[in-house]
């Protein structure tokens, strides 16, 4: 049942190639099933398979394990996913990460409690994945994006995002929320270095071919990001105001986006 259901509701909100002979057909099947599905909803269920919650938030900080109690609750207001890691920005001594046991462990409670809960529909869980499973533990760690994009070689960064996506399959998640295709205008923004390049036509060269990668098994949905245009920041903040002309949005920030 999960299966079937998982697969319904990632085809739902995720964008997949279709890089098999009948995959077209397959996919208009799972589609319909998703329809079903959503036309049965109602507007208090849609609502919260919109939402998304951070993982923290289930995680109790004094003995570091699930607060099944908290999982429940979210799964009788229908919450639908689930992100992130109990170390993201974590500094300091090890652990950095749950292992890919430990995350599918978790996952499968997760799940097992919102389905009781909630009728039998599953949540979805997504990751971080900037540079590898970066959030997995024991995960093969690759170059920031802007090296990747350094090295001008596509089908080098599309065996990067073949291996990101089997490591994060082991950690049991399918939603992939990289790659960043943002263009790298002020070398002072925070986040340069998960930018490909300077270059519209790189980053679409580079983006195509990781998200062909991170999608390669089939199994995994990635999750470009993040908005339009955010790097264009005047000072050194990872957010701040941008400034953008029409033509300079049209023209220099979209085609990556629009290409892929």
């Amino acid at each position: 049942m999960w299966t079937s259901w998982s697969a319904a509701v990632s085809l739902a909100v995720a964008v997949t190639y279709a890089s098999r002979p009948g995959a077209a057909v397959a996919q208009n099947a799972f589609d319909a099933r998703a329809q079903a599905i959503v036309d049965k909803f109602t507007v208090t269920q849609v609502l919260g398979q919109m939402t998304q919650i951070e993982v923290s938030n289930v995680i109790n900080s004094t003995t570091k394990t699930l607060n099944e109690t908290s999982v429940r609750a979210y799964a009788r207001q229908h919450v639908g996913s689930y992100f992130s890691s109990l170390f993201a920005g974590r500094q300091g001594s090890a652990p950095y990460g749950w292992s890919a046991t430990e995350f599918r462990a978790l996952i499968k409670r997760i799940q097992e409690i919102t389905m009781e809960e909630n009728g039998g529909h599953p949540i979805l869980y997504g990751l971080d994945s900037v540079h590898g499973a970066n959030y997995v533990d024991g995960a093969v760690m690759f170059p920031h994006q802007i090296n990747m994009g350094a090295s001008f070689d596509p089908e080098l960064v599309y065996e990067a995002g073949q291996i990101a996506a089997r490591d994060m399959l082991a950690a049991g998640i399918p939603w992939i929320l990289g790659p960043i295709l943002e263009i790298s205008y002020n070398p002072l923004w925070a986040r340069t270095y998960e930018t490909f390049s300077e270059d519209p036509y790189v980053v679409s060269v580079m983006g195509d071919a990781i998200i062909r990668g991170l999608q390669s098994y089939n199994q995994t949905a990635a999750c470009m990001k993040h908005f339009l245009g955010s790097s264009r920041t005047e000072r050194d903040h990872d957010r701040d105001s941008t400034h953008i002309s029409d033509f300079d949005l049209l023209n220099y920030y979209m085609p990556s986006s629009k290409q892929l």
